[in-house]
């Protein structure tokens, strides 16, 4: 629905379903979920509220919708970071090189930067690159506890902030109807990866908690 709704561009299709997509999440993970973590709920709730900000063409909605995604990418982050218990940061710090270099080299060619959101693409970036790094780093140094999910997820997620960047400040002139129904599966699929792989890491770790009190 969700799909059909940006090729066609009706926005009432859009503020009605695509809230729901964060909110069936939420559903899924309070059945499967034993731990029920209170940072999965939170991070969810900030993606829909985002959802629901983006859609508008308020400015103030839609500087609602930036802080919603800065907010949301940054918890993002942590629950990956504590889910898979990171401890040595250098890893991801130089994964992040190449994220960086990328998107910082895209921002500087580029001369469709709406007015004023310089600084918060920026910030964007960073976020991406940031998300990347830690995703890269833990399918290379993360062997015994990895999930194929979360290296799913890094692939979709960081290809669709591709995507709306270059759609945004390359190809503007173009109709919306050539990325946004790409930008919506990449959306779903990168999401519904993320919900697989904090279950199969509470999985993992309740496991290795149990091989821990059983050996003491």
């Amino acid at each position: 629905m969700e799909v059909l709704a940006e090729l066609f561009s009706f926005k009432i299709i859009l503020f009605a379903f695509r809230p729901i997509v964060a909110a069936i999440l939420i559903y899924l993970y309070w059945i499967t979920s034993k731990e029920r973590n209170e940072y999965f709920f939170i991070t969810i709730f900030f993606l829909l509220l985002t959802s629901i900000f983006i859609i508008s063409e308020s400015q103030l909605f839609l500087v609602l919708g930036l802080a919603g995604i800065i907010v949301h990418r940054t918890l993002l982050i942590v629950y990956i970071v504590k889910l898979n218990k990171v401890k040595d940061f250098i890893p991801i710090l130089i994964a992040v090189i190449p994220f960086i270099f990328i998107f910082s080299y895209l921002l500087s060619i580029s001369d469709g930067i709406p007015e004023g959101s310089y600084y918060a693409l920026l910030v964007q970036n960073i976020l991406v690159s940031i998300l990347g790094g830690v995703i890269l780093s833990n399918y290379f140094m993360n062997e015994t506890t990895n999930t194929p999910w979360l290296s799913i997820f890094g692939v979709l997620s960081v290809g669709l902030y591709f995507t709306v960047f270059i759609e945004k400040l390359f190809l503007n002139n173009l109709p919306p109807t050539y990325f946004r129904p790409l930008g919506m599966i990449l959306y779903v699929t990168s999401y519904f990866a993320f919900y697989k792989f904090v279950i199969d890491a509470e999985k993992l770790n309740a496991n290795e908690k149990e091989s821990i009190e059983q050996i003491s």
